[in-house]
């Protein structure tokens, strides 16, 4: 029959709907693409910049009643529901001072519908795995005598490992972007066209890129400090980049799939003959974001010494497809000895190769997850933080 697999999110409990299906079948098809939406936070918005020219008060009297301590109208805007946080954007924009402090209200609420899995531990678990043979430290104390070991042989028979059966919920990813499309709806002749504009503004999710280097999307791996550029796995197949997105059949998700497999038996449904099933990533903290953030975003900036390993990842990637799939590639890297999509990916300078922090490296420990070709929008999906879909990932890193 050939061994199975399955993706396990260890901190939710959560599993893909890829239950039943050897590696061979899920790495080239479309279901790794989804980790992206899994995975991916949408940028932060820019600062809005109030102009006179546009009749913008520079004048907080302005606000009339509203003319209140600023700590104040930030708490205003907290405890606006999240059943009502259209509420929020239609206060936003009755004053400039106000749109300030309801577009971070507004992003902050969009988190909790994108991303569930971002900077959570993710392994792709085969089921011939023996139970004590995990990747190391990958479980926390508490949770090696419910997630390492096995089942008695009476309950799964000899392929029995907890790990593997560990996924007690299905991620649903389309619910999340259902409902924040409802909740963030605007009936035609509540508010004018240029008010609904703005609106879509304040809750649309940004994937965009600008096509800078410093504000790439990358994979990263939290636990090694390590990531890898969207950029170098378009060059794969020659696609366009879209944000976090490339070619639906060789993405940032497939390229993650090769690094976080594991089991105790090589076997993998595929021509590949490579030790996929002992990805050195398996088991660690996984997510997607942009250069820029590795210094911005405390969740990553009190990491340190971050590397670029795209080189290496893509050359691992590209004898993958060739040995499997090679008409994915691009035409000129389909047979072996064609150049190597990694010899096309510059060298990284000292600064861009390990990006380093001034942060303290303690905080990492503490830090709440904050959030080519330039990209268009994309979809919406991922599951919700709040009280409706499931609740906030673990935060102990």
């Amino acid at each position: 029959m050939g061994q199975y697999w399955q993706f396990i999110n260890i901190d939710r409990r959560q599993t893909m709907d890829t239950v039943g299906l050897k590696l061979g079948e899920i790495i080239h098809w479309t279901d790794p693409t989804t980790l992206i939406e899994l995975l991916a936070i949408p940028r932060k918005p820019k600062p809005y910049e109030r102009s006179i020219e546009q009749g913008h008060s520079k004048d907080t009297r302005d606000l009339g009643a509203l003319d209140i301590p600023f700590d104040v109208l930030v708490r205003i805007f907290a405890i606006i529901d999240h059943e009502d946080i259209l509420d929020a954007a239609c206060l936003a924009l009755t004053n400039s001072f106000l749109r300030v402090i309801g577009q971070k209200r507004m992003y902050d609420e969009l988190l909790a519908y994108h991303a569930p899995w971002h900077l959570e531990r993710i392994i792709c678990v085969g089921d011939y795995l023996q139970g004590d043979d995990l990747p190391p430290n990958i479980l926390k104390e508490h949770e090696k005598e419910s997630l390492s070991g096995d089942f008695p042989d009476s309950e799964y028979g000899p392929h029995g490992a907890r790990l593997y059966h560990a996924g007690d919920t299905w991620i649903n990813i389309s619910y999340p972007k259902t409902l924040w499309r409802k909740r963030t709806s605007v009936t035609k002749g509540r508010l004018s066209g240029a008010e609904r504009r703005e609106v879509h503004n304040m809750v649309r999710a940004d994937f965009s890129w600008d096509g800078r280097r410093e504000t790439e999307w990358i994979l990263c791996n939290w636990t090694r400090a390590e990531y890898v550029r969207t950029s170098g796995v378009a060059r794969l197949t020659d696609s366009a980049i879209d944000g976090p997105w490339t070619d639906n059949f060789l993405s940032l998700g497939h390229v993650l799939l090769t690094q976080i497999c594991w089991s105790s038996d090589p076997s993998i449904a595929m021509a590949y003959e490579g030790p996929l099933h002992r990805g050195r990533w398996a088991g660690h903290y996984i997510a997607i974001t942009t250069v820029d953030q590795l210094t911005e975003n405390i969740s990553f900036s009190a990491k340190k010494n971050w590397v670029d390993v795209t080189k290496e990842v893509i050359a691992q990637v590209l004898e993958i497809w060739r040995a499997d799939d090679p008409r994915v590639l691009a035409p000129h890297l389909r047979l072996k000895g064609a150049d190597d999509a990694s010899d096309s990916i510059p060298d990284a300078t000292d600064e861009e190769d390990r990006v380093q922090s001034e942060e303290d490296p303690e905080a990492a420990d503490k830090g709440a997850l904050a959030g080519g070709e330039v990209s268009g929008d994309r979809g919406e999906d991922g599951a919700s933080k709040d009280g409706d879909n499931g609740t906030s990932g673990d935060e102990e890193r």
